[in-house]
């Protein structure tokens, strides 16, 4: 007795591969969407808990770990803390002129001189920054070496509100008897923030919780992109599916194999090997047949006279009919799902690896040409913009004193 045939079309992945390979898809897309889930949370536990530690008119303790307060200059200083890049611009044209350009970082620079914080409770702080410090602040100044490379700055200025996070400790402070003090008097005890030995010491003019509800906010629109992705990334799939969920294996007609071919118009000739198959279900009606390509290797073991095949027939979605006993997919739709599913992998990854400039080195983006040239400077050298921006900031240590709520910068 003739066996019941069973073939595939023509660069379809047959089953069981069929089947390992789609959920392979489909886990990497729940993979990825619970990773965001989890980064979500995560951020969000970690901002509840950042503004917790923050207390600002709890009183001082040996070896607390945050200290918030205002800004005082040294005596003696100009400058507390205070970072400058410097940046090479470029421009890349595509094959449409279409122009954009990039700023890539060359240069840091950070200087970290003593300054002082005053506390909510009236108790003078000093800080001892190392030339490692991390500063949290914007890069607010900008000035222009020339038409492709400028330098911004972030600098701590007097009156800002900060958060230094570090070890506190009590130890001689040099201005701890005042201005009028000699020099050779000995320095009173008095709070000093030092860098921790394990995390060192970062000053930031943000709330501690930003930082984290920045990430929650990008993961969130992350995970959003994600699902549409997997909506997407199902479309290619969706002949598969159906044959999968929907689909029946019937037994049709087998009416020999066949060879052709096509032309493409510019006289190449394409040779094909096909199955002829026919499904009529009642008799006399046919719904679903013709011929079906097949691999070369499999044309060639098929048998010559008439038999009997097997067909993966889906009633409520013809086009999804195939032949073979089970569910094939087609290899380059499954390409295409799996670039899809690529590009969410690639969206999480860079959300997770993004770092914002003072975690990184800073590299900007932008379409068109470069921006003209400014005669920007830093507010060290514009007395104008320095004394409007620490009139801000003194207004609002005024508002401070006034028992107001005291917003970060």
């Amino acid at each position: 007795m003739q066996s019941i045939v069973k073939v595939f079309e023509n660069n379809h992945i047959d089953p069981p591969w069929a089947h390992l390979l789609v959920f392979a898809l489909d886990a990497v897309m729940f993979l990825v969407i619970a990773f965001c889930v989890r980064e979500i949370r995560r951020a969000r536990r970690a901002a509840v808990e950042a503004d917790a530690v923050i207390k600002p008119k709890a009183p001082l303790f040996e070896g607390a770990r945050f200290v918030a307060g205002t800004v005082e200059l040294a005596q003696g200083e100009s400058e507390a803390v205070r970072v400058t890049i410097t940046q090479d611009g470029s421009e890349q044209s595509d094959k449409n002129n279409r122009k954009t350009h990039a700023w890539q970082e060359i240069e840091r620079e950070t200087r970290a001189r003593p300054f002082y914080l005053r506390h909510d409770t009236g108790a003078r702080v000093r800080v001892e920054p190392p030339d490692d410090v991390l500063l949290v602040d914007t890069l607010d100044q900008k000035e222009w070496l020339h038409s492709s490379r400028r330098k911004l700055r972030a600098e701590l200025l007097p009156g800002e509100r900060v958060i230094v996070e570090g070890r506190l400790h009590k130890a001689p402070d040099p201005e701890g008897n005042g201005e009028t003090a000699g020099y050779r008097e000995a320095a009173a005890m008095g709070w000093t923030m030092k860098p921790s030995p394990q995390k060192g010491m970062h000053v930031s003019t943000e709330s501690l919780s930003r930082r984290h509800e920045l990430r929650a906010r990008a993961f969130y629109w992350t995970s959003v992109w994600v699902v549409f992705l997997g909506f997407v990334m199902n479309a290619p799939l969706a002949t598969y599916r159906a044959r999968v969920f929907l689909g029946e294996s019937v037994v049709a007609s087998y009416l020999g194999r066949r060879t052709y071919e096509t032309n493409n118009g510019k006289g190449h000739k394409t040779q094909h090997r096909a199955v002829d198959v026919r499904y009529e279900s009642p008799p006399g009606t046919v719904r679903f047949g013709g011929l079906i390509e097949v691999d070369e290797d499999d044309f060639m073991e098929l048998p010559l006279e008439k038999g009997q095949i097997w067909v993966r027939r889906v009633p409520s979605f013809p086009i999804a009919s195939a032949i073979g006993q089970g569910s094939s997919v087609w290899f380059h739709l499954w390409c295409a799902a799996a670039v899809i599913a690529g590009l969410a992998v690639y969206r999480a990854y860079r959300t997770h690896t993004y770092r914002r400039w003072y975690e990184g080195r800073l590299v900007e983006k932008g379409k068109g040409p470069l921006p003209p040239q400014t005669n920007e400077r830093f507010l060290a050298d514009d007395p104008t913009a320095l004394e409007a921006r620490r009139t801000r900031a003194l207004r609002r240590e005024s508002a401070a004193k006034r028992m107001e709520p005291i917003p970060f910068d």
